[in-house]
């Protein structure tokens, strides 16, 4: 059997779409994808701190012991991972290294932000937020693959299609949010290969079970939209512990950065600081934990009170300033990271808005998006 590929571009951004077989599907992604995941893996940051420390005897028993777990609970996820790096040409170790490096326990900075709203319309919005050298290399990338549902991400080369922005041709979407665990569950297995397997859960009920029921080592926060219900969650799993919010009436603005809001007695990551306690964790770096907790601050002052904000309004306050007074990232003076994609997802009115990083912008129907479909897609 074999995988058909195709190539189109939205807001700026490379979108490739493969369908067929599983197995076919991703040694195909590899193959196309070959130049870009040489390139982001050598500019990985963290790259050569990942390898000393799983040279170490606690590291490597670590790495071990996240490895087994994601085998055991994620052989077909792990067996798609394989499978690009045979197209790629690439080191398959080295990929799944650099797949469950947030669940080593190793620093892993800061990055993304998300805002969410439900009342009588409903938004889940995202920026994706990366080093630089990145910039040109994340992608779009939607798998139509032989028996389960299609489903487009934000996609860095290298990495399961996983950890970034979500649509599923189920009707839900997903931004998730790196959140630092200093002490690695040791029943978790790798968060990536949760998360993608969290893209076949049918409803938001069924997408929360699982991430209930399946613990990952290392900490994502999700912000979940169901398209038919209109109904948002926020979900926080981290170092095999979860806590789920949803948005009501009377609190229907949600937001998330890099720091737990609702899991505030985990003691295996660094907890949120009320006001007026001293912030941090022995073994956090309190300087990118402040750079989240600025964003959540800079959040915290958009109110919307009674009225009903457009999706406008959200693409605005992701986009429109970066700190103190908005979220925006441009990897100026210390910040080492730059917003690479915004995403609005109207999931009342099926529409979804793509910026790039370079300002270019587009419109499309979500459900179209979700499928690979560009054709209906027009520059704004």
């Amino acid at each position: 059997m074999t995988a058909v590929v195709r190539e189109q571009r939205l807001a700026g951004l490379r979108w490739i779409v493969v369908g067929g077989g599983r197995r076919e599907v991703f040694r195909a992604l590899g193959e196309t994808a070959r130049e870009d995941i040489r390139a982001v893996q050598e500019a990985m940051p963290e790259r050569d701190a990942l390898r000393r420390w799983v040279s170490t005897a606690e590291g490597g028993a670590r790495l071990q012991q996240v490895l087994q777990a994601t085998r055991t609970r994620y052989a077909a996820e792990v067996a798609e991972l394989e499978a690009l790096a045979e197209g790629a040409g690439a080191d398959v170790d080295d990929l799944l290294l650099a797949n469950l490096r947030g669940d080593l326990g190793t620093d892993d900075g800061t990055g993304c932000t998300d805002l969410a709203w439900r009342r009588s319309r409903s938004f889940v919005a995202h920026n994706e937020d990366g080093a630089p050298a990145l910039d040109g290399r994340l992608m779009l990338l939607t798998l139509v693959i032989d028996g389960l549902p299609p489903v487009t991400v934000q996609w860095y080369p290298g990495f399961l299609p996983a950890n970034t922005f979500t649509a599923t041709g189920l009707g839900l979407v997903w931004g998730i949010n790196h959140v630092q665990v200093v002490r690695p569950s040791p029943a978790g297995a790798g968060r990536h290969f949760v998360a993608r397997a969290l893209q076949c859960a049918p409803t938001l009920d069924a997408a929360a079970e699982h991430l209930r029921t399946h613990p990952s080592a290392g900490g994502f926060a999700y912000t979940i939209g169901e398209r038919g219900s209109g109904r948002v969650a926020v979900v926080e799993s981290a170092a095999g512990r979860v806590a789920a919010v949803e948005a009501t009436a009377e609190e229907p603005l949600h937001w998330h950065a890099n720091h737990l809001r609702h899991l505030r007695d985990a003691p295996d990551v660094p907890p949120a600081p009320r006001p007026g306690c001293e912030s941090g964790h022995a073994t956090a770096d309190l300087g990118q934990y402040e750079e989240s907790l600025s964003r959540g601050r800079a959040l915290e002052k958009m109110h919307l009170g009674p009225r009903e904000p457009s999706g406008d309004w959200f693409l605005e306050a992701l986009t429109s300033a970066p700190l103190p007074h908005g979220v925006h990232r441009t990897a100026a003076g210390p910040d080492p990271l730059m917003t690479l994609c915004t995403v609005v997802a109207d999931l009342t009115g099926d529409r979804l808005t793509v910026r790039g990083a370079s300002g270019e912008t587009a419109v499309l129907p979500l459900t179209d998006f979700s499928r690979g479909i560009a054709t209906s897609a027009r520059a704004i």
